[in-house]
């Protein structure tokens, strides 16, 4: 029964897990969250804090960038 319960728990915490779809346009909350650098490039090097909110236009001086996040695990 207990392996139910937390085949249960995982599978719906996976399912609501996902908080951006593909077009979704992320929160300035999310933009504002501070990384550190873990490959040096785009003028940063490694630890180097960045955050989203540095290719805003809307917030960083007008300078308006598109990106492409990719990201990928194999587990």
């Amino acid at each position: 029964m207990i392996k139910y319960i937390i085949a249960f728990t995982t599978a719906v915490g996976l399912t609501l897990a996902s908080v951006y779809d593909v077009g979704d346009i992320v929160s300035d909350t999310h933009q504002n969250i501070t990384k550190s650098t873990c490959y040096a490039g785009n003028d940063y090097d490694v630890d180097d804090s960045w955050k989203l909110a540095d290719w805003n236009g809307a917030t960083n001086g007008g300078h308006h960038t598109v990106i492409f996040i990719e990201m990928s695990a194999t587990w």
